[in-house]
């Protein structure tokens, strides 16, 4: 289905107005609530994660792991996100997603606190994953930085050399046949949405292309304090990404959704971030050279419109024309509002996600300004899917005392049954607080609450990120983060010598996941590594890929590992 944002509801906190400038007002709630539904709804891509994980609405339920298989032959696909309330991996939303989310902790990192960890070890361990439950184990990245490393990890993958790019894993028909978890739908056979799933490459547009790149892009830039060889790695896999969209101009549609409506603002997007990424002039260049194209599209900010998005970057390349026209899109949003406030622009599928998108687009043009307060504008969206509205209903799957409680979600009921009376679910109390945002209405009373009607009650991943991304720039205003705390981490635990003959490698935690780093030797993508605890039991088992073999949920202790690359295997015990 296509994708659905998800937003939360607040308490009203009572502010007076007399010191609001101009076109600004108090917000309808207090910063702890806006505080309390930037962690819920940027959590929630953390329940939407694909293969290994972990992904904490399922974590604890059957295997705890999905769709482990995705592959292209040998080629490691697993990872990455699922899109809506099924468990495909689409592109199109996928790529743009993650740029968002990283776009506005760029811009407002000042906005993104630390919770909880890569793992969500402290809410497992608790056996309380909610807010009040302060459970979450901070491990001093961002929070942000954690959920959208999950899809980088899976982008690298994606953007393979520069003549190979995969767009889709999984199909919406077959995915779509059975109301089960993730976890159990990867057992179904294939027809049934089960493994081996099939897997999309080469599309003959650059327009997704262009967003997985410019989101490894800017990985590599706000990711370095903390593992500058993932930065670096991220940066080599943009560079491919670039490679195949520059040779690929155009935009087509896939599967469930249509094509961009044109490509050149999406390659604005990739080519600037890779110019801050490397100061090399070709990037600049080519940015300039299809800025003529950027425009207002008429329609508003979403996965397939983009130019706001270019605006920003083209502006901050100097471009008083494009900082104007941004200025100028933001005042159509803002002609164009329902008698709350809430943008009216866009279709009637996911509607709550446009004025989401559209506020971070106010957001984004707000900073080109200087602005030192938040527009009403930003607010309005916003606090209307938080529950300020005429019926104080939340369209944010467990925020406020009455939100959204039958999402069309599959995993967070966690009920394999594959029920015909799917309003007779309820969620279970540890994945009551997922942040999920409906699509929604826009009269709260017309809202019904019905998972068969997914073209209101289903949210997605590009639901969501407009949602995010402005709350971290509210947050960046009312209560912003000192990011002093955030140091460096070091990401290299153990190492091991190696000969001639046998691999040397280097064992690491890196956000929650054990990696294992080859060197000197050369292991051969698609070599396979095996996890051994002391007994002998096998923990996990991973292809090679790019010399490195990723292992999520597995903790960085004292292992066996075996490699076995061809005809030759070698073993070893290491020591975190």
């Amino acid at each position: 289905m296509m994708n659905v944002m998800r937003f939360y509801a607040v308490p009203l906190v009572a502010l007076s107005l007399s010191s609001i400038a101009p076109h600004s007002r108090a917000q309808d709630f207090s910063v702890e609530d806006y505080r309390k539904a930037l962690w819920m709804t940027a959590r929630m891509y953390g329940g939407q994660r694909s293969g290994e994980g972990p992904n904490w609405l399922v974590m604890d339920h059957g295997s705890g792991t999905d769709f482990v298989d995705d592959a292209d032959g040998s080629h490691d696909l697993s990872g990455g996100w699922h899109d809506c309330g099924d468990h495909v991996k689409f592109g199109q939303t996928q790529y743009y997603s993650a740029y968002v989310l990283l776009k506005a902790y760029a811009e407002f990192p000042r906005g993104f606190d630390d919770f909880y960890s890569f793992d969500y070890h402290g809410y497992q361990q608790a056996g309380d994953f909610s807010w009040e439950g302060n459970a979450g184990a901070p491990n001093g990245i961002p929070d942000i930085l954690d959920e959208v490393k999950y899809a980088t990890d899976y982008f690298i993958t994606c953007a393979r050399d520069d003549n190979t790019f995969y767009y889709q894993v999984g199909e919406g028909a077959l995915d779509h046949k059975n109301w089960v978890t993730s976890v159990k739908m990867a057992t179904l056979p294939y027809d049934e949405g089960g493994q081996p799933r099939k897997a999309w490459k080469n599309p003959g547009g650059s327009s997704m292309a262009s967003f997985c790149g410019a989101t490894l892009a800017l990985m590599s830039r706000v990711y370095r304090r903390f593992d500058s060889d993932y930065a670096d790695l991220c940066l080599q896999h943009a560079r491919h990404a670039y490679a195949y969209a520059a040779a690929h101009p155009g935009s087509v549609g896939a599967a469930f959704y249509p094509a961009n409506e044109k490509w050149e603002d999406d390659f604005v997007v990739l080519a600037s971030e890779l110019y801050w990424a490397t100061d090399e002039q070709q990037y600049l260049d080519a940015a300039l050279d299809k800025a003529s194209s950027v425009s207002d599209h008429n329609w508003s900010l979403c996965y397939n419109n983009n130019d706001d998005l270019a605006m920003y970057n083209l502006a901050l390349l100097g471009s008083d024309i494009q900082k104007n026209a941004l200025e100028n899109v933001v005042e159509r949003y803002k002609s164009n509002v329902t008698s709350d406030g809430v943008g009216t622009i866009g279709g009637d599928w996911g509607v709550l996600r446009f004025g989401a998108n559209q506020a971070f687009a106010a957001a984004l043009s707000a900073k080109l300004e200087n602005a030192s307060q938040v527009d009403a504008f930003i607010y309005d969206n916003i606090d209307y899917i938080m529950g300020a509205n005429s019926r104080s209903y939340s369209f944010i799957v467990g925020f406020g005392a009455t939100h959204a409680e039958h999402p069309h979600h599959r995993n967070v009921f966690l009920n394999d049954d594959n029920v015909e009376n799917k309003n007779s679910l309820t969620i279970p109390q540890r994945n009551r607080q997922f942040g999920y945002m409906v699509g929604g209405t826009l009269d709260p009373h017309s809202y019904a609450d019905d998972i068969g009607d997914y073209a209101t009650s289903e949210g997605g991943i590009d639901y969501n990120a407009g949602l995010v991304a402005t709350l971290g720039y509210i947050m960046s205003k009312l209560a912003p983060v000192d990011t002093s705390k955030f140091g460096t981490v070091i990401a290299h635990r153990a190492s091991t010598s190696g000969t001639a003959a046998e691999p040397s490698w280097t064992v690491s935690a890196v956000g929650g996941k054990t990696v294992i780093t080859f060197s000197r030797f050369a292991v051969s993508d698609g070599a396979l590594v095996g996890l051994f605890s002391l007994n002998g039991r096998r923990v996990a088992h991973k292809s090679v890929a790019h010399g490195r073999a990723v292992f999520g949920n597995v903790p960085c202790q004292t292992h066996i590992i075996r490699v076995r690359a061809g005809e030759r295997s070698f073993g070893r015990m290491v020591f975190p």
